[in-house]
């Protein structure tokens, strides 16, 4: 029995942690509320104008990041380490660049990032003349001001020049998830000052870029370059964001900056190059030893010619084995 007793103490400590893991987690999603303090639902909002969704977060809650979405489209990412700890409302903008209906939707992330909450707006983006954004006060009867001649300021142009894609050229094929930058090299050819201008996404697949991207103060004339940091999409296929610059008055001009990306198919990642590895053959082996050359055999070889017989006069009849020096003799005589 005493063998069982530490295995039935671990068990039961093991139940009691679980419990008061489970208590402290039901509090802490208890504690993550995310309210939409701005635009409230039914607001009608400007087409391509700047707009400020507000968030309420509860004081000491810790969170990890704030996604801001509009219908379903992840348009811009808040973390908690980029704003105070005592923050309990957090602006993010967006520009709206198609009309009708829209839901905007929040997301606030636990610290671990694990569980969230969410709220959501809906809202109409309508086309709006600078009255119906701005209404002008009602007029206050006034003395007319006694007209003086003066010379109105000459309004400047607003302009932009893409001089070169420093990075990311178009159909730049990626890895899926990668952070990468986008550069553009830019030239402000027009006759204005920029201060205040933004780089706001138009159109397209975001790919997570934050829209919209301050910039720096432009002087006329000036040539600098533009970056954004963006995200590849998850899923194979071609992607195209547009973005613009966009004026201190909300203003959208100049030529659209292009980021355009291709994700392979898993299939289609590119392989080594089969070669065929040619089976291993026998190769004789040199060695100095030497190589008798065959000399050809002088082999004698009996011919068929045929000597023909000695002729003798006819009064002399050879025996069948004369001797040799009567036939010396003979053919020293002449023949009659």
């Amino acid at each position: 029995m005493k063998k069982w007793i530490p295995l039935a103490i671990l068990i039961r400590i093991l139940l009691m942690a679980a419990v008061l893991f489970a208590c402290n987690l039901k509090n802490t999603s208890s504690d993550l509320q995310i309210k939409i303090l701005q635009p409230t639902s039914g607001d009608t909002l400007p087409l391509n104008r700047e707009i400020i969704v507000r968030s309420s977060i509860p004081l000491g809650v810790k969170w990890s990041r704030l996604e801001l979405l509009v219908n379903r489209q992840p348009i811009r990412l808040d973390l908690y380490e980029d704003h105070p700890a005592t923050a309990t409302e957090i602006d993010q903008p967006w520009i709206p660049t198609h009309e009708g209906a829209v839901m905007i939707t929040v997301n606030l992330y636990d610290e671990k990032g694990k569980h969230f909450v969410s709220d959501e707006v809906a809202v109409l983006i309508h086309v709006m003349s600078e009255e119906e954004i701005t209404p002008s006060p009602s007029p206050t009867p006034t003395r007319a001001p006694t007209p003086t001649a003066t010379s109105t300021p000459k309004e400047c142009s607003l302009s932009y020049l893409i001089m070169e894609d420093l990075s990311v050229s178009t159909g730049t094929i990626k890895i899926p998830g990668i952070y990468f930058t986008k550069t553009w090299r830019i030239q402000n050819n027009g006759s204005c000052d920029w201060d205040g201008f933004k780089l706001v996404y138009v159109r397209g697949n975001r790919m997570a870029g934050n829209s919209p991207t301050k910039l720096r103060n432009i002087a006329a004339g000036e040539v600098f370059d533009l970056s954004l940091e963006l995200i590849a999409p998850s899923y194979p296929g071609i992607y195209e964001g547009v973005w613009q610059i966009q004026s201190d008055k909300g203003v959208l001009f100049g030529p659209e900056l292009i980021v355009s990306v291709g994700i392979l198919k898993p299939t289609d990642e590119p392989k080594p190059t089969e070669t065929m590895t040619p089976s291993p053959t026998l190769t004789p082996t040199l060695t100095n030893t030497a190589i008798p050359t065959a000399t050809p055999i002088l082999t004698p070889t009996s011919t068929n010619t045929v000597t023909p017989p000695p002729t003798y006069p006819p009064e002399f009849t050879p025996s069948d084995t004369p001797e040799s020096t009567p036939i010396a003799i003979l053919s020293e005589t002449p023949i009659p």
